[in-house]
């Protein structure tokens, strides 16, 4: 004698299609949310070309100290104003392909 209830009789395929389909989008958001809020990502800074450029254009006469020291905040601007999951790291000591990230004065901050 049944009294109440649910016939799970009748879920068989469906239910389980249903449950498949629902694990699988969980678990393709989980790890597209941990890669873009959490994962670490490595970014190589070019800092050396970006100092040797402005000691060239100094020592060239192409810009005065004041713009130099300018010029140096805003690189160091540039640096800091990066996304909270990000980590610098100097190109020198990368070995393998990784993003990287121009300093320089012609629009810096971009990556390559």
């Amino acid at each position: 004698m049944r009294m109440g209830g649910i016939d799970r009789k009748g879920l068989g395929v469906k239910g389980l299609i249903i449950v498949v389909g629902s694990c699988i989008t969980c678990s393709a958001a989980t790890v597209a949310a941990y890669d873009l809020f959490f994962a670490q990502k490595i970014v190589a800074v070019d800092l050396a070309s970006s100092i040797a450029s402005q000691k060239e254009e100094y020592t060239a006469g192409k810009i005065t100290a004041d713009q130099l020291v300018e010029n140096i905040e805003a690189l160091l601007k540039r640096m800091e104003k990066r996304k909270r999951n990000e980590v610098l790291i100097l190109e020198e000591a990368v070995a393998g392909d990784i993003s990287h990230r121009s300093l320089g004065n012609d629009g810096g901050g971009e990556e390559e």
